[in-house]
Order: structure tokens, then C-alpha cells, then sequence
């Protein structure tokens, strides 16, 4: 119990110095402070369109389409969800915490604007 009262102050008091900083720019926060990442989450609808190779074009060519995305938008850009990971691989056990969700991107960045 106090372990969730103390998460609800710390998310509660970030969210109080991110507002700070957005209205004043010459406050200097603590150091301890670091903002919030920013997420979007974009379902992939294999369902929809069982033939597409969606994750292919996502990732491109040895990554070289997704990293130039990232580079673009700085952002990061992940796929996640059931079939992410390939099968014998030690990903698809490191994975198995997302494999209950739909296959998705997931974004994150610094910014709202960038996500």
C-alpha cells in the first residue's frame, strides 16, 4: 500500500514539474527530474489484411527504414504484440510479456509534437 502511495506522489509530482517548466522556462527543475516519454500506440490490422507483410515494411530492409524513421521523427519505434518475435529465437521469450496484446507500433518520443 505504501509503495502505490508513493508512486501516485512521484507520478503526481512529475506531472506538477513538467507543468512548470511548459509555463515557466527559466525554472530549473531538480536533478532528479526527468519528463515523461510520450507514447503512441497504432494497431496493426493483420486481421484485416491477412496477406500483407506489414511488419516487413515497417522494418525495412536490415532495419534501414525503420531507424531512418526514428532518425525523421525522433522518436523511437517499436512493433510489439502476438507475432512480434520470430519463433526459436530469444526474443520471442524476452517478448512474452506483450504477446496477450494485438499486434502493434508503439512510439515513443520527448515531445507530443514528435510523436
Amino acid at each position: 500500500r505504501e509503495v502505490v502511495e508513493r508512486e501516485k506522489f512521484q507520478r503526481r509530482r512529475m506531472e506538477l514539474l513538467e507543468d512548470i517548466c511548459r509555463k515557466c522556462p527559466m525554472f530549473r527543475p531538480p536533478p532528479d527530474y526527468r519528463p515523461n516519454k510520450r507514447t503512441a500506440k497504432l494497431l496493426i490490422p493483420v486481421d484485416e489484411y491477412p496477406g500483407y507483410n506489414f511488419f516487413g515494411l515497417i522494418i525495412g530492409p536490415r532495419g534501414s527504414t525503420q531507424k531512418q524513421m526514428q532518425r525523421e521523427t525522433n522518436t523511437k519505434i517499436v512493433i510489439r504484440g502476438r507475432g512480434s518475435a520470430k519463433g526459436g529465437t530469444g526474443a520471442a521469450e524476452r517478448n512474452n510479456e506483450f504477446d496477450h496484446e494485438p499486434l502493434h507500433v508503439l512510439i515513443e518520443g520527448d515531445v507530443q509534437s514528435d510523436v
